[in-house]
């Protein structure tokens, strides 16, 4: 059985790229602060036949995220997928937000994401196999005034899953981002299940490095 990582795994995108996954029959390490949204999510993905753990982790603190890939490969083998989805949404006037609020969002949209991605990378070189798999967003295309460290956070890490996929597709380790163009809302052309559909066939295809989700 493989292994997926769901770093981020909240209610919305992230138990559903778990159900997407778990429905291959990856076994399921959900990933996220509290273990209230854990518990939510494990119980869900279980009541859709999902083989599913929950461990908390801070994005925000390589420790935290080089524990959960330690004990996920003491628990399971290896990592075979890692699905980075971590974000937080702070509104403010890029005249009024501090440097402070605007590292806390770097720090979890793009510097979680390095650090998850090296370390799994290592161990994917070495089978020549795996995949890293990114949530962008639009904000990272096109900034949104609104929300000054998304729009930060997201370009760069869409500059880094660019970054990422050049360095690792010649050891065979597929890695590739969605980018969600616009609000994430069920019953929508962004859909959380059409968002982890999206996911499921970056993976499967593993060609195409971005794939851009709109409204319309």
């Amino acid at each position: 059985m493989k292994t997926a990582i769901i770093i981020g795994a909240g209610p919305g995108n992230g138990v559903e790229i778990s159900k997407r996954f778990g429905k291959e029959g990856f076994q399921i390490v959900c990933a996220a602060r509290t273990q209230e949204t854990l518990a939510a999510v494990v119980t869900e993905l279980k009541e859709h036949g999902v083989e599913a753990v929950g461990v908390e982790c801070d994005a925000s603190r390589r420790t935290d995220i080089a524990s959960l890939v330690e004990w996920t490969k003491e628990q399971y083998g290896q990592v075979d997928v890692l699905v980075y989805n971590a974000s937080i949404l702070h509104q403010s006037s890029v005249l009024d937000v501090s440097a402070e609020q605007i590292t806390k969002e770097f720090e979890i949209d793009v510097l979680g994401a390095l650090d998850a991605a090296q370390l799994v990378a290592p161990d994917m070189v070495e089978r020549k196999d795996g995949a890293i798999l990114i949530t962008g967003g639009g904000a990272g295309i096109h900034a949104i005034k609104s929300l000054p460290g998304l729009s930060i956070g997201k370009a760069g890490v869409r500059q880094l899953t660019h970054m990422l996929h050049d360095t690792l597709k010649e050891n065979n380790v597929y890695v590739g981002t969605v980018t969600i163009a616009g609000e994430v809302k069920r019953g929508t052309a962004l859909d959380p299940a059409n968002v982890a559909e999206a996911f499921y066939t970056l993976y499967s295809n593993r060609t195409d490095v971005e794939k851009v989700l709109s409204a319309e």
